[in-house]
């Protein structure tokens, strides 16, 4: 027997600002198990839909932004879902701003808010998320982000 690994979700950083100075958006769940904890944006694929269209939706239908560039950001969030018994991988993907874009929360969330990454790191609930922080501030944030990583569609 095998455990399966799946791939049906993304995540995204929705990042504004450069350097010391750059926030992140967090949102407050308010969904099922995971009422009150704080996230990315995230969510499901439909069928037939990819990744990118994923996010863009996803970043679209919670937060109500547009990204204006989205990039790939070589992170994955992966945990073990019990009830499922698999592993689940979720991409992280980056759509930054250089300043905080006006947000409208749609009802699976109740709150949000703008944190520098230290905070975001400790307010994120999964442990997945919260890794991945510290590279994307340094590909992100720190410095210009990568050329390659552009998502180009």
């Amino acid at each position: 027997m095998q455990i399966p690994i799946r791939s049906r979700g993304v995540a995204a950083v929705i990042l504004a600002g450069r350097g010391d100075a750059a926030r992140v958006l967090v949102l407050q769940r308010n969904k099922n198990t995971s009422r009150g904890l704080w996230s990315l944006v995230m969510g499901r694929l439909e069928k037939g839909e990819s990744a990118v269209a994923a996010v863009r939706r996803e970043i679209e239908e919670e937060t109500g932004i547009r990204p204006e560039a989205l990039y790939t950001t070589g992170c994955v969030d992966s945990y073990f879902n019990s009830g499922a018994n698999s592993i689940e991988m979720m991409p992280i993907f980056c759509a930054p701003f250089a300043q905080e874009p006006k947000v409208t929360l749609d009802h699976e969330h109740l709150a949000y808010r703008w944190l520098g990454f230290a905070e975001a790191i400790e307010t994120l609930a999964y442990p997945g998320q919260r890794e991945a922080l510290p590279h994307i501030k340094r590909d992100f944030a720190d410095r210009d982000p990568p050329e390659f990583r552009l998502i180009h569609d």
